[in-house]
């Protein structure tokens, strides 16, 4: 979405039509068309705005071990408030809840579960949503308040550094957010109903959490499992650990990982959600300079789907030997 200019494209567009059509106010067809292109264009710019935030604020994490952990702390939160402080396009949000209104009064169209009596959040609520962060500043708020109360400095600047480089793992290192299509470049996908140019298979999954969360956004995406992650231009002379992260639901996933093939043990096993496997790569793997993950169907069928073990997040971690 970020790159995507087709949409404020498309925005303009339909404010064209707008412009031209006598009535404009009663024609709740019309109205449809302008909420989602405002919608659309609004997240555009929200979604940019907000990962800048992020990054800066992952900066200023990053600097704990110079500024000490508690002045970083200060430092990334209140970078991070400017999505609140110092919106953008606030004309557009204004424009996206009248017409909201104007649909409701009209056609009855339920865009909201306070304000228009929707039957649930997933039911179409988008105006519920509209303003829900798109970067992990609510997540970050929480984790930051448990590192706040932690009594080592040393131990704070240590989960500051894990924080602020997450998704980004330094150089010659890779991380794959595996259910965001945009953030998975490494992931591969095979063509739905073997369509070329269609998008890729399989489908990511959504995880439902009844509503607005404060999780990190990329454990509510997730595939069951990829076709396969392929690294490429590795370093023969570096060792490199697999990270993955497994979601499933009131459980700790599970998974069967194959490196090139070959069937591998994981050397650190997740006790509860939200740890990681870590497999560690044969050397003899990456001498051609190219590593392949795959993964084992796994028999899950006396378990709820929503329990199913799917993978939301690949890291492939470098060190030289």
């Amino acid at each position: 979405l970020a790159t995507n200019g087709a949409v404020d494209g498309t925005l303009a567009l339909w404010q064209q039509v707008e412009a031209r059509t006598a009535n404009a106010a009663a024609n709740w067809r019309l109205q449809m068309h302008l909420m989602r292109a405002y919608y659309d264009a609004y997240t555009r710019h929200r979604l940019i705005d907000e990962i800048a935030l992020e990054r800066d604020a992952n900066a200023a994490l990053a600097s704990a071990s110079t500024i000490g952990a508690s002045e970083a702390i200060d430092r990334a939160l209140a970078i991070l408030s400017r999505a609140t402080s110092a919106p953008v396009r606030p004309d557009w949000r204004v424009r996206i809840e009248e017409l909201a209104n104007t649909l409701f009064a009209t056609i009855r169209m339920q865009t909201s579960v306070v304000k228009h009596s929707a039957s649930g959040y997933e039911r179409g609520a988008v105006l519920d949503f509209v303003d829900h962060p798109l970067n992990n500043r609510w997540w970050l708020e929480d984790e930051l308040a448990k590192v706040r109360a932690m009594p080592d400095e040393r131990a704070r600047v240590a989960r500051l550094l894990t924080l602020a480089t997450w998704s980004n793992p330094g150089p010659g290192s890779f991380y794959d957010d595996v259910g965001n299509v945009a953030g998975s470049l490494r992931v591969r996908r095979e063509p739905v109903f073997g369509v070329p140019g269609a998008p890729g298979g399989p489908m990511p999954h959504f995880t439902w959490e009844g509503g607005p969360t404060r999780t990190r956004l990329s454990w509510l995406t997730s595939l069951r499992w990829p076709s396969a992650i392929v690294y490429e231009a590795l370093d023969p002379a570096a060792t490199y650990i697999v990270r993955l992260h497994v979601v499933a639901r009131e459980k700790a996933g599970d998974v069967r990982l194959r490196l090139d093939g070959r069937p591998v043990a994981p050397i650190r096993t997740p006790s509860v959600p939200g740890e990681l496997y870590e497999f560690e790569v044969p050397a003899e793997l990456v001498a051609d300079r190219r590593l392949e993950l795959t993964f084992d169907p796994i028999d899950e069928s006396h378990l709820n789907w929503r329990q199913h073990s799917r993978l939301a997040e690949a890291w492939l971690i470098r060190s030289d030997r």
